[in-house]
């Protein structure tokens, strides 16, 4: 093993590369300003491809332990000189970083998981090696291209598998090509405390935006903990700035390389490692001038602001890169799970039905008491207005149907609903989302017909009685309504129904009953307590009802009205 200074004065193992005329100077203090280390550089054999090595560079005369930063480079850019400018700057800021080759044998997309399983091989001998000056409870993984997809499943297997992470994860992926070994449920319960960047160029000729756009959508982290970036060209004073695949790696050295990658990766590690409010501003502000500032060119002019924030959109063609990405993407209808109309919209903690194809590969329903975000390889993603997207708790899955409960928290307004299965193929479709959108469930579980209720009845010596007001006909193969006594004076009837999307109802003296079209006092309306979304209305029944027969009943939640169901008076 042979060690290396880089300095000034020595040879360097990373030489010197010409970057031509750049007229930017680099940033003088805060995030994006080179630190004050010098970096050791050593090298041992890949553990799994022998012929090329692995390099640790690490911070000269830090003391104590410092972070670490697992870096996977470019398909091909396996000499860490590719990447002289952007490893000095990460080193020089106190961080050791670990620097993994592998094969670059193309064509060949079985050897995805080898290449996977050399990066992460190289990983773990470097930590036995120099484990000693490395904090391994604050890691980062980055990567560039075909590194970045690859990062992913380093992330998962380092944080996962290894326990490394256990107080900051940084996950900044630059221009990710096509990725592998990931699967949905991995997506899914994805390391909680990881904070993301998935960044691409605007000028990327090789890797399709869409690729890292469903990176970005796929990992289930909070809207507040990553964001998507995009880096923009500009021309000016001569000099033709190009946000390309290759801006992490050679070139001249520029406002891209200090501000879009160096700042935005100081602030990231920082927010992770140190939960530095200033950081995550700058990091993961999604889209606030202070995360955008780019510098200014020699003139005073500022630099052209690069593009960040949660709901970032790709709009360039897929014949304009040499990798190009073709999701197909399915429509799906979202009802309210109580009456099937999509007019009632959803509301926050409501029951929800997706209906659509190739959701899943067969029916499952959830036997978990804690509802899943993953379910037989199928998740539901909602979005809503404020462009912030949840996991779907899950029920039930088939191939054309999901019930879900719409995530708490979700704003009123356009919405979107978007469900993924493990194969890759995607439906999505819009969805309403209101505070309220009351809807009652009845005994057939078609929104229509008698009403799932049932009657609770108080005598007048305290005692309770439960009573049916349904029963199924096999004859008819539907549920019948039963006949509820209301005609003693002295017990007090109560109808109790079942609905959803009303418990955020504003008051409830905003709630109206009609049943058999006179007007009945609202005792509650809210959670049911024991079923996830399931509402509950209890209404007390006069006896002026008694002897009407089968009749509609139906309520009104803030000037909304739910569907009509029956139930019968004796």
């Amino acid at each position: 093993m042979k060690r290396f200074w880089l300095s000034a004065a020595s040879l360097l193992l990373l030489s010197a590369i010409s970057f031509g005329q750049s007229p930017f100077t680099p940033i003088a203090s805060g995030y994006g300003a080179q630190g004050s280390f010098i970096a050791i550089a050593d090298k041992f054999p890949s553990p799994l491809y022998e012929s090329e090595n692995v390099y640790v560079f690490r911070p000269a005369g830090a003391s104590g332990r410092v972070p670490v930063v697992f870096f996977a480079p470019g398909f091909g850019n396996n000499d860490p000189q590719e990447y002289q400018s952007l490893i000095s700057h990460i080193v020089s800021r106190g961080n050791a970083l670990v620097f993994a080759p592998y094969q670059i044998v193309s064509g060949d997309a079985s050897l995805n998981k080898k290449r996977y399983d050399t990066i992460f091989a190289a990983y773990e001998e470097a930590v036995r090696r120099y484990g000693e000056s490395f904090d391994l409870r604050r890691v980062a993984f980055a990567g560039h291209s075909y590194g970045a997809s690859a990062s992913l499943s380093m992330a998962w297997r380092g944080v996962v598998d290894k326990g490394w992470g256990e107080k900051g994860v940084a996950l900044f992926l630059m221009a990710p090509w096509y990725y592998a070994e990931m699967s949905l449920k991995q997506f899914v319960n994805f390391p909680p405390q990881t904070k993301l960047i998935v960044e691409v160029f605007d000028n990327d000729e090789i890797s399709d935006h869409r690729i890292a756009k469903e990176i970005f959508d796929r990992i289930n982290l909070p809207s507040s903990e990553k964001d998507f970036v995009i880096l923009n060209s500009e021309k000016r004073l001569g000099y033709d700035m190009k946000a390309s695949h290759g801006t992490p790696s050679g070139g001249e050295i520029n406002a891209l390389d200090y501000y879009g990658i160096y700042r935005l990766f100081d602030a990231l590690t920082d927010y992770s490692f140190n939960n530095s409010i200033a950081g995550k501003s700058i990091a993961l502000g999604n889209g606030q001038p202070e995360q955008k500032f780019m510098g200014t060119w020699p003139d005073g002019a500022p630099v052209r602001p690069l593009t960040a924030g949660d709901c970032i959109g790709v709009t360039r063609s897929q014949i304009s890169f040499l990798f190009p990405y073709f999701p197909t993407t399915m429509g799906l209808t979202t009802v309210s799970s109580a009456d099937f109309k999509t007019e009632t919209g959803l509301a926050p903690e409501s029951l929800a039905t997706a209906w659509g194809t190739n959701f899943s590969l067969y029916p499952l329903a959830n036997d978990n008491p804690v509802l899943p975000l993953e379910l037989n390889g199928t998740a539901v993603r909602v979005r809503d207005s404020a462009c912030v997207d949840r996991l779907a708790p899950l029920f039930f899955v088939s191939p054309t149907q999901v019930n879900y409960l719409v995530p708490a928290g979700t704003l009123p307004g356009a919405g979107t609903v978007t469900v993924f299965n493990e194969t890759g193929a995607i439906s999505s479709g819009p969805a309403s989302i209101k505070n309220v959108a009351p809807a009652l469930f009845s005994a057939d579980s078609n929104g229509q017909g008698a009403a799932a209720a049932s009657v609770l009845r108080l005598k007048p010596d305290g005692n309770l009685q439960y009573e049916k007001a349904i029963e199924y006909s096999l004859g008819q193969a539907r549920f019948n309504t039963l006949p509820i006594d209301v005609s003693d004076k002295n017990d007090q009837v109560f109808l109790l129904l079942f609905g959803t999307g009303l418990r955020y109802r504003s008051a409830l003296s905003n709630i109206t009953a009609l049943v058999g079209g006179i007007p009945v006092e609202v005792l509650y309306a809210g959670s049911q307590g024991d079923f996830p979304g399931l509402d509950q209305i209890n209404l007390r029944l006069p006896g002026t009802l008694s002897g009407r027969g089968e009749v509609d009943v139906v309520l009104s939640v803030d000037l909304q009205k739910t569907n009509t169901l029956k139930v019968q008076i004796r």
